[in-house]
C-alpha cells in the first residue's frame, strides 16, 4: 500500500493480448464427414446402375435395333443392318469360330435355331441374303413382324446364354 491508501498491482509478469486464432476450415466436423461419404456413395450406385441398365449388351443391341427401325430404311439397307447387328450379338455370345465364318445359308440356318426359334426361316433368308441384294431391290416382308423376332430373338440369346443353357 502507498501513502495514499492505495494498493498497487504488480503487472511486470503479464504477457501481451494475443488475437483470436479463427477456426480451420479443415478437419471438418463429423457430420461433415457423413455428408460426403453419403454423395460418394450415391454417385457410386447411380454409375454402377447406369453401367449395369444403359451399357449391357443386351440393352445395347435393343437400343440399336430400335435405332435401325427409326431410320426407315428401304428393305434391303435394313436386312443389311439387321445382319450387322445380329452378327455382332452372336459373336458376343456364342464361341466365336462357330460364328465368324458363317454366311448365307449356313448364317439363316443359325439364327432360325438360336434364340428359341422366333425368327422364322423367310425372315433368316431375308436378313442373311439382304447384302448381296441390289439396293433398289423391294422385297415384301412385314417389318413389324421382322423387329419383333429380332427383338425376341436378342432376349433369349441373352438369357439362354446367361443361365449356361
Amino acid at each position: 500500500m502507498n501513502f495514499s491508501g492505495e494498493q498497487t498491482i504488480d503487472l511486470s509478469g503479464l504477457r501481451d493480448v494475443h488475437d483470436v486464432i479463427q477456426p480451420s476450415f479443415f478437419p471438418p466436423a463429423v457430420g461433415w464427414w457423413i455428408l460426403l461419404i453419403g454423395i460418394i456413395g450415391i454417385i457410386l450406385i447411380g454409375w454402377g446402375w447406369y453401367r449395369l441398365y444403359y451399357m449391357s449388351s443386351k440393352k445395347y443391341a435393343q437400343r440399336v435395333l430400335r435405332g435401325i427401325f427409326r431410320k426407315r430404311l428401304p428393305t434391303t439397307a435394313l436386312g443389311v443392318e439387321l445382319g450387322k447387328l445380329l452378327k455382332r450379338v452372336a459373336l458376343i455370345r456364342f464361341p466365336r469360330e462357330d460364328v465368324a465364318k458363317l454366311s448365307g445359308e449356313a448364317w439363316a440356318d443359325f439364327l432360325c435355331r438360336t434364340g428359341g426359334r422366333v425368327i422364322t426361316p423367310e425372315q433368316a433368308k431375308f436378313i442373311a441374303e439382304s447384302a448381296y441384294m441390289p439396293a433398289q431391290k423391294t422385297v415384301a416382308i412385314n417389318e413389324k413382324k421382322l423387329y419383333t423376332a429380332v427383338h425376341q430373338w436378342i432376349n433369349n440369346v441373352f438369357k439362354k446364354v446367361k443361365n449356361g443353357n
